[in-house]
């Protein structure tokens, strides 16, 4: 690992591959010194436990997450273009940071108690986006007035979140091409039979 940069960065990111790779019971404070190439003294001066350095990378992703589907929202686009666009905020997140996606994923369960309201209060709001888009596409006339909000939201989550399991940095699709393909299959599976909504076109067909 490269010596240069900002010592805290580091140490995330360490971590955060770290945690992907072997999990994070397996892994020790000590060993993601060791691979930042931080000192002792210097690495417990930014961080508290294991357990606080857990926290620190959840709530960096979670809030960013907030931040870019936010600003998907302040667009003002169709709702389909927006849950589009959702999609594709989801699988960029996961081809530029899989490591931390992945933790923020898997190792929810390993979060302290005293961090976890905190966190759950970020999940609650991209839930909360998330049902907000597929709301206004039914309003609109967009999507199927009988689609259960909860369980389109479920699946749209799940289909976009599993992917940290299987996706592999240039690999045979980029994450801009599946997330246009997903986008697809979401849409397509909520539209109203009688609505022309765009599809993706693959620009490096």
């Amino acid at each position: 690992m490269p010596q240069g940069g900002d010592v805290r960065t580091r140490i995330l990111e360490v971590a955060a591959r770290l945690f992907m790779e072997q999990g994070f019971a397996a892994t020790s404070v000590r060993e993601i010194g060791e691979r930042a190439a931080v000192g002792q003294s210097s690495l417990y001066h930014h961080v508290q436990s294991k357990g606080h350095l857990l926290f620190q990378l959840h709530q960096s992703f979670s809030k960013d997450l907030v931040e870019r589907l936010n600003a998907v929202v302040a667009t003002n686009s169709s709702p389909t273009v927006q849950i589009r666009e959702l999609v594709r905020v989801f699988l960029s997140a996961v081809e530029s940071h899989q490591a931390e996606v992945t933790v923020f994923l898997r190792e929810e369960h390993a979060l302290p108690d005293t961090y976890r309201q905190e966190i759950q209060r970020d999940r609650d709001q991209v839930n909360a986006i998330v049902d907000g888009m597929i709301e206004n596409g039914i309003a609109a006339g967009e999507l199927r007035k009988d689609l259960d909000i909860r369980l389109a939201r479920l699946g749209i989550m799940g289909m976009c979140n599993w992917t940290y399991q299987w996706f592999q940095p240039g690999g045979e699709h980029s994450g801009e091409q599946i997330a246009g393909f997903f986008a697809d299959l979401i849409i397509n599976g909520m539209a109203e039979p009688a609505k022309d909504l765009p599809m993706y076109q693959d620009a490096e067909a």
